[in-house]
């Protein structure tokens, strides 16, 4: 049953209320004093009316036959039947604190007096009853274009309030269609994210559905109509499973009928229709439109077939003049400068005959609405563009002549020749950000990206030999060149096409325009990565600032220490203490040590360690205390270090005393008594520290007289005390209960969960479900972010029959068969329970989503000494299969570095650091690098910055650095003058080692390439891990490697006579360079033996 979303319709019916109050005089709203916002019957013929916009918008649904009054004071009355009344009465006094609406009242229609005594509330109420005191009339607002249009029936209620309305002589009416439209223009975060999903479904359809269809088409030189393609596309929308999109039909429509057009008719107005007539291989422009949970999108594109050069010009024009009508689409410009700077663009550029072949509107807005007649891009709207806002930005020129002069350069096979006109067509879906507006249909349309060049030239060159020839015989010998003149020929035509963009294959090569949309893919990734850097280094300066703003005053409340105390007075001593014996006091953690004959407490945590050596005439007992002047260590407690920096500068320290005693019986039992002593406070300050950043939970709130979401036979992971934890999972309240066999409970709060991730089973072995915490929770003596509850489709170690089998063995078959069953079965029943306890979360006002991970982007990868399969999902990178889990959240993210990227090198690394410097990256190691241009794909669509290296970094250190740079994000030093890199982009340079190694580096960088080319891949990859080795060494081993294979006999005691004679006088041998450049070994080489030289 159909539930509404209570919040959702105070908060939009609130926005739409606040919006009428505030501009209720201006020509918005046209001074109304109350708002009649009622809707007809159900009509499919016109899905964009407002009323049915305004119930799609505020309830989720079309409530037909409906009456909703909005007064000025915030009052809310809706007539109508009572099974909308029933839907509707979850909101009634349920109006959140601080809303502008006070109140929702429900009407159920009354078909004993055929509803007067609500007319007669509901107009009383309106105000319309009477006249005011100047005798002027009510002004009640209601959508003008729909009244007598609603279609309802004799005696249905909107037939009777519309002609209470028309009876009464106290109101008037006025248009108030405009002001809901500025209301519903400015889009919320929820409507923006399906508005961008409509605008991928739109996207996708064009590249998988249309554009493989169009080409398979022209390939195969196919007679189909346009309007049997329009069918065709418009039953990819319906069902985008045919193009294998995993996207619920329920969810999806089309905006309208897709129109495609060719042949020389063109109309780019989106109220056009396809004709019946077959599709021409010449200028092809195509539109359409998806809807995705109601909300629109619209995505068109012109594809040029055989293009003359002037067409192709004209194109290049038409994507300049987006580019220029984007840079107007910012925050606080008015809506009409869109269609100024299409103009202006074109008078700069002389091509003013264009300005006339554009269309009247360049755009306008989207939404819920296709076409937002209030928010148009003309030369004339005075609306401003407001951060939320999205816009279709539709450029075009209809009705372009063409000469025969421009058709002369087209192929004399071309289609193109047969046109008069033309028309040119690219409509994107746009948002309006704070900074540029993002273009959300990113389908390339670059002029190769839509070009096809179908016919050969080798008739043309045949036409054109035949012209030039003056005799028969000529003709002949012109018409039979030799093979290299007709190879020379061909390849001089290859390399033109590729200059030209043009696709050069003598049908559609494929395979050429696929390297070359990977080529413009690297291109434009790496553009939006320079700007995303740019972006990402402000909002982290401003978070900083807003991070140190908050500390302040806080940092004296860290830097405090727990004085130690053991006894506040003598009188407080154990009575066994005796003057000269050690004695432990395990009650007061603390050594009685006695000094001249007194005893004197030593709180335990002072005590560093404890020695008790081979006892000889005597026993020693020595005891070394933590002091100032020497390191501390990682043992120490953390309070006792606090302490040692705190009295460092004017304390004086006991380093160690050391005890004799004849009698060893006291020595060796205070000697065991302070181990386990020390034993337990390490233990303690352990636990203390698992514990000290824990979070208390709220107490599991049970529910009761209902049916719990439960699943049943799980496995948690962690474990309790290292043994299987298996039991039953329950969906309660405020979160969820695991209670495993053995009576042990685990609550998992849904306000603590920071992910929720569901894996079904598909290779793997188990399915799952699986919480990533906000605050660690205890799960039996540890602290744990991350549990998971999963079930086995398979064991994981199964016994193999040593018998062979046959591959058609019936019993193999039914076993086959039977795991794929469970395998599905599982999948629904941890669905079902996921979609279930989303439904109790969001009952009772919490928010918890599923994600599931995206398998064709995941990646083998190594985070933990072990490959594993890693995936991302919406908010985390991930490996859920395998102990210890891998779940890094992308907000934490601050930037990815990938290394080891070299031609060399089969696999890469990636880092990815903290936004909290005190936190080490995380690491992903061998990667293939096959999987790396999808990996940075997904990284630019998260707007995640990362940079690539050849080698491996020291990041302990460079944490460090960074850590301490307060300017780091910053792209100047200290003086505000001198420029530096800002944020992350230092690790844009390679090769950095080599500049600051000196002069003796730069010579031996020649040597590099060979010793590349000298070691195999898996070598490459070994030796990369060795970051100790000095660049001197391994350029010693690469220059000798070359010197052994280059130099013979000859050139060698050539090189040690010149080097004897250089010896001889002291100096250096000037054209010594001229025959080769001198080689630098690792050590200097001997007087016996010749100096190594490099040949030429």
């Amino acid at each position: 049953m159909a539930q509404l979303d209570v919040d959702r319709f105070y908060k939009r019916l609130g926005k739409i209320h606040a919006h009428f109050v505030k501009h209720r005089s201006g020509q918005a709203w046209h001074g109304a004093s109350c708002l009649s916002l009622h809707r007809g019957k159900l009509n499919d013929d016109d899905p964009y009316l407002k009323s049915v916009v305004l119930h799609q918008y505020i309830f989720g649904y079309e409530l037909p036959d409906t009456v909703l009054l909005l007064t000025e004071e915030g009052s809310c009355f809706v007539l109508a039947t009572k099974t909308k009344c029933e839907f509707l009465s979850s909101a009634v006094d349920k109006a959140p604190p601080g809303s502008t609406i006070t109140g929702l009242t429900l009407l159920t229609r009354n078909k004993t007096d055929n509803n007067a005594a609500h007319f007669d509330t509901l107009m009383k109420e309106a105000g319309i009853s009477s006249t005011d005191e100047n005798g002027e009339k009510t002004k009640v607002g209601i959508f003008l274009k729909e009244k007598g249009k609603s279609g309802s029936k004799e005696g249905s209620i909107l037939d009777g309030w519309e002609k209470a309305l028309e009876k009464s002589n106290s109101s008037e009416f006025v248009d108030v269609a405009t002001g809901l439209s500025l209301v519903l223009s400015t889009k919320e975060e929820s409507e923006l994210d399906l508005i961008k999903k409509s605008s991928v479904l739109s996207n996708k359809i064009l590249k998988h559905g249309f554009i493989p269809r169009i080409e398979e088409i022209i390939d195969s030189e196919l007679s189909v109509s346009h309007e049997q393609l329009s069918t065709e596309i418009d039953a990819i929308i319906e069902d985008p499973s045919k193009i294998k999109l995993k996207v619920p039909k329920d969810h999806v429509q089309s905006c309208y009928f897709p129109i495609v057009q060719s042949g020389g008719e063109y109309d780019i107005r989106v109220s056009a229709q396809s004709t019946d007539k077959t599709l021409t291989y010449d200028i092809i422009t195509v539109s359409l439109g998806a809807r995705y949970h109601l909300y629109c999108s619209n995505i068109a594109r012109t594809f040029l077939v055989d293009p003359p050069k002037k067409v192709s010009q004209t194109y290049e024009t038409l994507l300049s003049i987006q580019e220029a009508c984007l840079k107007a689409m910012v925050p606080g410009k008015p809506l009409k400068g869109v269609y100024a700077a299409a103009t202006n663009y074109l008078e700069s550029e002389g091509r003013e005959d264009l300005i006339k072949l554009l269309p009247k509107n360049l755009g306008f807005g989207i939404g819920l609405d296709f076409r937002d007649a209030t928010m148009v891009l003309n030369a004339k709207n005075p609306a401003l563009f407001r951060v939320g806002m999205v816009f279709n930005l539709s450029l075009g020129f209809s009705n372009v002549p063409l000469s025969d002069s421009a058709k002369a350069s087209a192929h004399s096979k071309s289609a193109v020749k047969n046109l008069e006109n033309y028309a040119l067509l690219i409509s994107d879906m746009v948002g309006i950000t704070q900074r540029a507006p993002e273009v959300l249909t990113k389908h390339a349309k670059s002029l190769s990206d839509i070009s096809y060049m179908i016919n050969d030239e080798d008739d043309d060159e045949e036409e054109e030999e035949e012209e030039d020839a003056s005799s028969g015989d000529e003709k002949k010998k012109r018409k039979a060149p030799d093979g290299d003149a007709a190879l020379a020929r061909k390849l001089a035509r290859s390399e033109d096409n590729v200059v030209n963009g043009h696709r050069t294959s003598s049908r559609l090569a494929q395979k050429d325009g696929m390297v070359q949309d990977v080529a413009e893919g690297a291109a434009e990734r790496e553009r939006r990565q320079i700007e995303l850097m740019e972006r990402k280094n402000e909002e982290r300066l401003r978070e900083l600032a807003r991070a140190n703003s908050r500390k302040k005053g806080k940092d004296d409340e860290g830097d405090q220490v727990e004085e130690l105390e053991t006894y506040n007075r003598t009188k407080d001593y154990p009575d066994n203490v005796l003057p000269n014996q050690v004695k432990v006091d395990m009650a007061n953690q603390c050594v009685l040590l006695p000094i001249n004959g007194n005893p004197v407490p030593f709180h335990i945590s002072t005590i560093k360690n404890v020695v008790l050596p081979d006892p000889d005439v005597a026993t020693y007992l020595r005891i070394n205390f933590y002091t100032a002047g020497m390191a501390v260590g990682k043992d120490a407690p953390l309070n006792t270090a606090a302490l040692v920096q705190k009295y460092a500068p004017y304390a004086s320290f006991i380093r160690e005393m050391t005890f004799r005693s004849l009698d060893s019986h006291n020595l060796v039992q205070a000697y065991r008594q302070i181990s386990e002593l020390r034993k337990r406070a390490k233990q303690r300050e352990l636990r203390e520290q698992e514990e000290a950043n824990l979070v208390e939970q709220d107490k599991l709130v049970r529910t009761k007289n209902e049916r719990v979401p439960r699943l049943s036979d799980l496995t948690m992971r962690p474990v309790f005390a290292g043994r299987k934890t298996q039991g039953n999972l329950e969906s309660h309240t405020n979160g969820l209960r695991f209670i495993s066999t053995r009576g042990e409970i685990v609550d998992i709060m849904y306000s603590n969960v920071k992910h929720a991730i569901f894996q079904p089973c598909e290779s793997e072995i188990m399915v799952l479900v699986h919480f990533h915490l906000k605050n660690a929770i205890m799960v039996g003596k540890k602290k744990q972010k991350d549990i998971q509850f999963f079930t086995e489709v398979v064991d994981a170690s199964q016994t193999v029959d040593i018998g062979r089998r046959s591959m058609y063995d019936p019993d193999e078959m039914d076993d086959e068969q039977r795991e794929r069953q469970l395998r599905k079965k599982l999948n629904e029943a941890f669905k079902d329970f996921c979609r279930k306890v989303e439904n109790v979360a969001r009952k009772n006002n919490f928010t918890l989503e599923f994600d599931i991970p995206y398998r064709d982007l995941g990646f083998q990868g190594n985070p933990h000494k072990e490959m594993v399969f890693i995936l991302p999902t919406l908010n985390c990178l991930v490996n859920l299969t395998e102990t210890p889990f891998f779940v890094v959240d992308l907000s934490d993210v601050d930037h990815v570095h990938f290394e080891r990227v070299t031609f060399m090198s089969k696999a890469f690394d990636v880092v990815l650091i903290n936004k909290d410097f005190s936190k080490q990256p995380f690491r992903v190691d061998m990667i293939p690098n096959v999987d790396k241009d999808a990996i940075q794909e997904w990284l630019t669509d998260m707007e995640i910055s990362y940079t690539e290296g050849p080698m491996n970094l020291n990041w302990k250190q460079i944490m460090q650095t960074v850590s301490g740079d307060d300017r780091f994000y910053m792209n100047t030093e200290e003086d505000e003058v001198t420029e530096k890199e800002a944020g992350w982009e230092f690790l844009r340079m390679f090769g950095r080692e080599d500049e600051e190694s000196g002069d003796e580096d730069e010579d031996d960088s020649e040597f590099s390439e060979g010793e590349d080319k000298a070691e195999s891949a898996a070598e490459s990859e070994e030796e990369s891990e060795f970051d100790s080795e000095s660049e001197e060494e391994s350029d010693y081993d690469g220059d000798e490697d070359l010197e052994e294979q280059g130099m013979d006999w000859e050139d060698m005691e050539r090189e040690a006579a010149l080097d004897d004679k250089r010896k001889g006088t002291g100096g250096e041998i000037e054209d010594a360079g001229a025959k080769g450049g001198t080689g630098r070994g690792r050590r200097a080489s001997s007087s016996s033996a010749p100096s190594k030289r490099r040949r030429r």
